[in-house]
């Protein structure tokens, strides 16, 4: 059974988990069983606004290329 997005009722392809102890943030593939764990389940158009909080690192581990930012004007 699909799980949705905890913003929208979209369907979730990624799953967001934490370490506060490390201050980062991952992103993980949604695999069908999201709810029987810990971690925000996000559709794609919310996994790609997601920031982390300062002075934490967000790790992509999704397998999917995705890119979070688009190189604006070379930087």
């Amino acid at each position: 059974m699909a799980v949705p997005c905890v913003r929208c009722p979209v369907r979730a392809t990624s799953v967001l988990t934490y370490d506060h102890a490390g201050a980062e943030a991952y992103l993980d593939d949604a695999r069908g069983n999201e709810a029987s764990y810990e971690g925000l389940t996000l559709c794609e158009t919310h996994a790609h606004r997601f920031s982390p909080p300062r002075g934490w690192q967000l790790v992509d581990r999704r397998t999917k290329d995705v890119r979070l930012f688009n190189d604006v004007g070379g930087h």
